[in-house]
């Protein structure tokens, strides 16, 4: 299959429209081609039953479109977008988990940035009264190519990509 990255980020954002917030290019610069940002409350319950409060998570979606992505583009995509998903976790006592996702669009990719797409994690759990965790999760795909890569938690984009983009 042969899908541009321009059609691949619009599937992509189809997926995410609900119960995501999304913002498209005007609202982003650089090789961040979009975001899609996810809040969500439910009940917790006790032993499946009793309802004895509310747990809270968060899904921090950061879509990268580059023509090539390098080792030194990698990293700064990467901290850039960790230190804003992190700055936007609350981990209030009811804070259960925040998932920052990044995901890069190609066309192609370099050796060194795949084995930094392979190779790359992070997690932060967060001590009483702060409560929950947050982890990284990281996938990158040449849209027009065979390549499609992943750290460990990634692999769920990578289902989302193969299931979204046509």
């Amino acid at each position: 299959m042969n899908t541009t990255r321009e059609e691949a980020l619009a599937q992509l954002l189809a997926h995410y429209e609900e119960p995501y917030v999304c913002a498209q290019r005007g609202d982003v610069g650089g090789p961040l081609a979009a975001t899609a940002f996810m809040h969500l409350v439910s009940d917790k319950k006790l032993l499946g039953l009793a309802a004895v409060g509310e747990t809270e998570s968060d899904d921090f979606v950061y879509l990268f479109s580059v023509d090539e992505l390098t080792e030194e583009l990698f990293d700064r995509c990467y901290t850039h977008a960790l230190d804003d998903g992190l700055g936007r976790v609350d981990p209030n006592p009811n804070h259960s988990f925040s998932m920052i996702s990044l995901f890069f669009l190609c066309d192609a990719i370099t050796p060194e940035a795949a084995a930094k797409v392979k190779k790359t994690k992070f997690r932060k759990d967060y001590a009483k009264p702060e409560a929950g965790w947050a982890e990284l999760r990281l996938a990158a795909v040449e849209t027009g190519g065979a390549a499609r890569l992943s750290n460990p938690m990634g692999k769920t984009l990578l289902g989302i990509y193969k299931n979204s983009v046509q």
